[in-house]
């Protein structure tokens, strides 16, 4: 894009959890693809993360750089270190971090006051509504970056609105989704928007009253999978959305998917060989993101579900779930018994790489939204087990509706699986899980057709489809109300 005399400039604020980071920062790639200068906020725990990633961005030429703040654990009563989501002690903290989070405010506005010249726009992850307040002061426009799927957005959004489920005694009694494109029941204690919790009301409001003053929304999604719901949601809001993903497809290179996202405690060769050596469409990969962490009762099952189903595995455990049970379950037996085909991974996984590999044939997650299409975008079916927030409704919309998924355990009663949570699922529940998902039949196969099907609908989108239209829509609008703002200023 030619932008004349001035190149624009977006500053991006994301939440500092990687779940919202990593899109974020493939965001950042594909602005400055675009010829944008990006600047991303983050913190020096977090620029370590993706310093590799951005300097090989700049180094071919993408003008991408960090504006590096010190998070005020202090101030906020965190140990130092907690700069991410993922570094937190435990989830009770969550609050004290979005408080230490919006801190940066001063800063920030301070820093970008002190450039020689303002941005362009600011684009700010939803779960920042302070940014809102940065723009205004700066008179720039902002657009909020959602991360879960439209049809979550929309669901929630018409929930909430017309507060259906409101009158139940019981959070779990279902009811159908008003003003939806198409049938669908659910239960409120499962469609409920982020922070629309008791004890959260104060944000929940913050982020509901900086949404209304928005520009417009970002979406890492495309709309060749999510039309009715994009549509919806931009017709609800009444406000421009783009859906300009799968923004996974923006990382071409194999040294960027190894360090997107964290560095890992495994040689990538090991893995790369590893699977190399296995058929095609035979592994199953597990993984539960960043967030997600089991109880030990549920990590063994898991395991001797696995080894049942004598398929190849590789599967990720964290460090923190390696509890002292587990550690003595693979230890004494369980990776002797299955070491010609299971690999399991300890830390982080540079799961992109691992889906793309031809031998991958099916992806046990949670089904985070980044997750969801990252194995979308390569065509890889999946297994779902749903632990909180969006996951429950993202698996409506791979099992149900797109019908690339089959439901581990399907249950429409549980708000969250905690992390003492016992009993939830067995080894047979994985077992069967598995085998249906690799095997399964005309109906299996039909599945992975679909999954192939939306992998090439989703490479066509990122690459002068859909997305890229929205993508330079997006900026064209951006750099409108940046100008319109500049205007009103003048004298």
């Amino acid at each position: 894009m030619s932008y004349g005399n001035r190149k624009p400039h977006f500053v991006l604020v994301p939440l500092f959890a990687q779940g919202h980071m990593i899109p974020m920062i493939d965001l950042a790639r594909l602005l400055a693809l675009q010829g944008v200068a990006v600047s991303v906020v983050t913190t020096p725990r977090n620029t370590a993360r993706f310093k590799a990633m951005i300097d090989r961005a700049n180094a071919a030429g993408l003008l991408i750089r960090f504006i590096e703040f010190q998070f005020p654990c202090t101030e906020v009563g965190l140990s130092e270190g907690c700069e991410n989501v993922d570094l937190l002690p435990s989830g009770d903290l969550a609050k004290t971090f979005i408080a230490g989070l919006s801190m940066l405010r001063e800063p920030l506005l301070l820093h970008l006051r002190q450039q020689c010249s303002k941005p362009s726009c600011i684009i700010s992850d939803a779960c920042c509504p302070w940014t809102s307040e940065v723009a205004r002061e700066l008179r720039v426009p902002r657009l909020v970056f959602h991360g879960p799927s439209c049809f979550f957005l929309l669901c929630t959004h018409n929930v909430s609105k017309h507060k259906s489920g409101g009158h139940l005694a019981d959070e779990f009694e279902p009811f159908l989704v008003p003003g939806f494109p198409h049938k669908l029941e659910v239960v409120r204690a499962q469609c409920l928007k982020f922070f629309e919790l008791p004890g959260w009301e104060k944000l929940f409001a913050e982020v509901a009253e900086a949404e209304s003053m928005a520009d417009g929304f970002v979406i890492n999604s495309f709309r060749e999978l999510e039309a009715a719901y994009i549509d919806g949601y931009q017709k609800a809001l009444g406000r421009k959305v783009w859906a300009i993903g799968p923004v996974c497809l923006s990382i071409k290179e194999t040294c960027d998917k190894v360090t997107r996202g964290n560095t890992m405690n495994v040689d990538e060769n090991y893995i790369r060989n590893w699977l190399d050596a296995k058929e095609t469409g035979s592994v199953i990969y597990v993984s539960f993101g960043t967030m997600v962490s089991h109880s030990a009762s549920h990590l063994i099952e898991i395991g001797l579900g696995l080894e049942a189903s004598k398929r190849p595995f590789i599967w990720v455990i964290k460090e923190k779930e390696m509890w002292p049970e587990v550690a003595s379950f693979l230890s004494e037996g369980f990776e002797e018994r299955t070491s010609s085909r299971g690999l399991i991974l300890r830390g982080w996984a540079p799961q992109v790489l691992i889906l793309s590999h031809p031998s991958v044939g099916g992806f046990m997650t949670h089904c985070g939204w980044n997750s969801t299409l990252e194995a979308v975008s390569v065509g890889v079916p999946m297994i779902t087990w749903p632990h909180f927030f969006d996951q429950f409704l993202n698996e409506r919309l791979v099992v149900e509706v797109l019908r690339v998924g089959v439901a581990l355990k399907f249950n429409m009663f549980i708000r969250r699986v905690a992390d003492d949570a016992e009993g939830l699922i067995t080894r047979e529940d994985v077992e069967k899980a598995v085998t249906e998902l690799l095997d399964g039949g005309a109906e299996g196969e039909e599945r992975r057709k679909r999954a192939k099907e939306l992998a090439e609908k989703a490479k066509k989108a990122m690459n002068g489809g859909s997305s890229c239209e929205d993508l330079t829509l997006m900026i064209r609008h951006a750099l409108e109300r940046a100008g319109e703002a500049s205007d009103a200023q003048e004298p």
